[in-house]
């Protein structure tokens, strides 16, 4: 009785587990597919480095979107240059985020990917489907000294740090 007990709970548990990643992940791979230029990875989740591909590649195109949802202090105190804002604790967050256009390709993040978690699922029920959504947010990209600016958005900045190479993406 207790064996069969302990093959249940064992069993249920890593179902419990099995629900709870698959939540995280959202359904959507983890990138390293090409979609369209057979450079960039696919959309949803990706790791810092192929953020960093995805905004050397789309840096300058019109369909290109970079989307920093944290506050404003959190902007202040260093962003990747190039963002555009909305603010997830702003009141009117989810009407910004109809305001978009669907059609754009996006790229998300976050302090530490919990709320562009969040923001892609909320894209998704409105129809949004070119989103990457940088894993584990500014945090990881800054333990990689990859790019950032201090200061607003909308002023001057002082940037610093240096993007890989995109050889092995």
């Amino acid at each position: 009785m207790r064996k069969r007990f302990k093959l249940w709970s064992g069993l249920a548990g890593l179902l419990l587990l099995a629900i709870a990643l698959g939540g995280c992940l959202d359904g959507t791979p983890l990138a390293g597919v090409d979609h369209d230029s057979g450079q960039l990875p696919a959309y949803g989740l990706v790791t810092p480095r192929e953020a960093a591909a995805v905004i050397q590649g789309l840096q300058g195109d019109s369909g290109f979107v970079l989307l920093d949802i944290r506050t404003e202090a959190e902007i202040e105190a260093g962003h990747i240059s190039g963002a555009s804002h909305l603010d997830f604790y702003g009141s009117m967050f989810e009407q910004d985020l109809q305001k978009l256009d669907r059609d754009m390709i996006y790229l998300i993040y976050c302090r530490s990917g919990n709320r562009t978690g969040q923001a892609r699922t909320m894209m998704a029920g409105m129809g949004f489907s070119k989103v990457y959504d940088l894993a584990g947010g500014i945090n990881a990209w800054n333990s990689l000294s990859y790019p950032i600016c201090l200061g607003p958005l909308d002023a001057e900045h002082d940037c610093s740090g240096q993007y890989p190479p995109l050889e092995g993406i």
